[in-house]
């Protein structure tokens, strides 16, 4: 009788502790679902994607593999900073194009790359990328002429209250990319950096005075057509600053021109 009575507890015991385990088992894993529902994807993709979510990493993933396909990513917002010649403050030649305040903007539509192992890939992109300079002089650029030449306006006559001169490219990044093993909220560490290409796809300068109001001229402004540069990001999850350098001039077939060149920095959004 004693014997059962014990044999009896045991089974009992162990019961508890197996039906325990499970439980403990069940909520770590609903817990673990939870979280990762929480994290949002800032990459929107149609098309064979680099899916980096927990989901993903439950099964083996065999490298190399081959990712490609439209993309809404690295969206980038900051500032740009002009420079004549290595310096921020521009020659007498380049004072028409003195400014308050200079922005950069840009995004990629598509991707394609090969991802080499958990930690590496390489890819190349295609986006757009908007370049603003608040001009502060009182001046229109001249149309159809190269090279770069200013019109002074006198302001008794119209005084613009708004001058931005504007340019918009194809860009075309080339990426390097190293990124670290997950933290423990599954997110990475993540430094991108490579060469960059743009092809100008259109100028304008864009005007406001009580006078004229709202005007829009569209011209090449001698922006230069074929730039390249180099970029680097640093982030952590989906959040990143970035750096922008363009070796060549700002400006083509224009002598006054030579050595101004365009160097742009701020935050970055989606690797």
């Amino acid at each position: 009788m004693k014997s059962y009575v014990y044999h009896m507890i045991v089974w009992v015991a162990l019961g508890l502790s197996v039906t325990n385990t499970a439980q403990a088992q069940t909520q770590d894993t609903l817990i673990a679902e939870r979280d990762s529902s929480k994290k949002v994807n800032m990459n929107l993709s149609l098309g064979k994607s680099d899916d980096d979510s927990e989901k993903s990493n439950k099964k083996k993933i065999k490298y190399p593999r081959v990712f490609g396909g439209l993309t809404f990513s690295r969206i980038d917002w900051g500032f740009s900073r002009p420079m004549d010649n290595g310096s921020f403050t521009f020659s007498e030649e380049n004072q028409f194009l003195s400014h308050s305040r200079a922005s950069n903007f840009g995004f990629d539509v598509a991707q394609f790359g090969v991802r080499l192992d958990d930690n590496i890939k390489v890819y190349t992109a295609a986006g757009f990328e908007w370049n603003y300079m608040r001009l502060t002089s009182n001046v229109i650029l001249n149309q159809n002429q190269a090279p770069l030449t200013p019109t002074f306006v006198d302001p008794n006559d119209v005084n613009y209250t708004r001058n931005v001169l504007t340019s918009t490219y194809l860009r075309i990044p080339v990426a390097f990319e190293w990124r670290s093993a997950r933290s423990r909220g599954g997110d990475r560490v993540r430094i991108v950096a490579g060469p960059m290409f743009g092809v100008l796809l259109k100028g304008s300068q864009r005007l406001r005075s009580s006078e004229l109001g709202k005007q829009s001229f569209r011209d090449t402004y001698n922006l230069q057509s074929f730039q390249y540069g180099a970029h680097l990001r640093v982030g952590f999850g989906s959040f990143g600053v970035f750096t922008k350098y363009y070796m060549n001039d700002m400006f083509e077939q224009s002598p006054n021109q030579e050595g101004f060149r365009n160097f742009a920095f701020g935050l970055t959004l989606g690797f």
